[in-house]
């Protein structure tokens, strides 16, 4: 007797969690689709060449995208570790598609970095297969290496095996 009641009171629990967990499941209409990036018209991965005090460093691939609060007004640069070790939050300017800040956070390394003449154009380069793609250019100084410009120039990825560095 004591047995059935037990049972059925585990039963009655059981039943409980499965009804909690089936009403309480994930809202997928909250998942974002590229157009409600803010930033989709400068966000990409990028093909470029690196440059360190007037000397070629070397080709590599750097991302762009929004931040967490997806404003209009910032956005993340990140090198992957693939340079001198670049990541982070730049003001930009989705009308003009320029970029820039100064004494910004670099997060990899824990130095400041300057970033100067950040420019997104559109068509602006034609990659190794030949296709019309976006163009960035943009200028660096780390506090680390004061004085010194890392420059970085390309193209936005198509991400075609002959377009890779």
């Amino acid at each position: 007797m004591i047995y059935n009641k037990i049972i059925k009171k585990i039963s009655y629990l059981l039943v409980t969690i499965t009804f909690m967990m089936v009403f309480t499941s994930c809202d997928t209409d909250t998942v974002a689709d590229e157009s409600d990036i803010a930033i989709e018209k400068m966000r990409g991965t990028w093909v470029v060449d690196m440059t360190w005090d007037g000397d070629f460093y070397s080709s590599n691939t750097i991302s762009t995208y929004n931040n967490s609060y997806n404003d209009t007004d910032a956005m993340w640069i990140d090198d992957l570790e693939h340079g001198w070790g670049l990541k982070t939050q730049v003001n930009a300017d989705l009308n003009a598609l320029t970029f820039s800040g100064s004494d910004l956070d670099e997060l990899y390394y824990g130095v400041t970095v300057n970033v100067t003449n950040g420019q997104i154009v559109k068509n602006g380069a034609t990659t190794p297969t030949g296709d019309i793609v976006d163009s960035i250019y943009f200028e660096v100084e780390f506090s680390d290496i004061p004085g010194e410009i890392w420059i970085y120039s390309g193209y936005k990825s198509t991400a075609q095996v002959d377009d890779l560095p």
